[in-house]
Parts: structure tokens; C-alpha cells; sequence
């Protein structure tokens, strides 16, 4: 019941955080971060384990744009 829950918590954070980078929000990285964090509660909570490497890519991907975009808006 909890990894349906969740499920639905990934799925409204991602439309969240596709939105704020669709209006080059810095808070679309931010979220997504948040999200890779939820990302590997749901990898351990269903044992799903190959998830686990596109988690850190967009961990990567997240941290990278939050970096140029932070950097544009000084």
C-alpha cells in the first residue's frame, strides 16, 4: 500500500518539477532532487535495485542544472 502511495507522490513531484523547468524555475532542479530522494525510498520499499543507477544519473543531472542555473540568476 505504501509503494502505491508513493507512487502517486513521485508521479504529482515529477509533473511539479517538469513544469518549474519548463519555466526555467531553479526550484525544478530542487524539486527533482527532492524526488530522487523519494526515488530511492520506493527503489528499497519494492526491492526494484536497477532502478538505482538512472537515480543517481538524475541526481547528477539535477545537481548540475541547479549549479548553472543558481549561477545565471546572480
Amino acid at each position: 500500500m505504501v509503494v502505491i502511495a508513493l507512487s502517486w507522490v513521485l508521479s504529482a513531484m515529477t509533473c511539479a518539477m517538469l513544469w518549474s523547468m519548463g519555466n526555467k524555475s531553479v526550484w525544478g532542479p530542487r524539486i527533482g532532487l527532492a524526488n530522487q530522494l523519494l526515488w530511492i525510498a520506493y527503489c528499497v520499499l519494492s526491492k526494484q535495485w536497477v532502478l538505482l543507477p538512472g537515480v543517481a544519473a538524475y541526481t547528477a543531472i539535477h545537481v548540475r542544472n541547479l549549479v548553472r542555473w543558481e549561477k545565471e540568476l546572480e
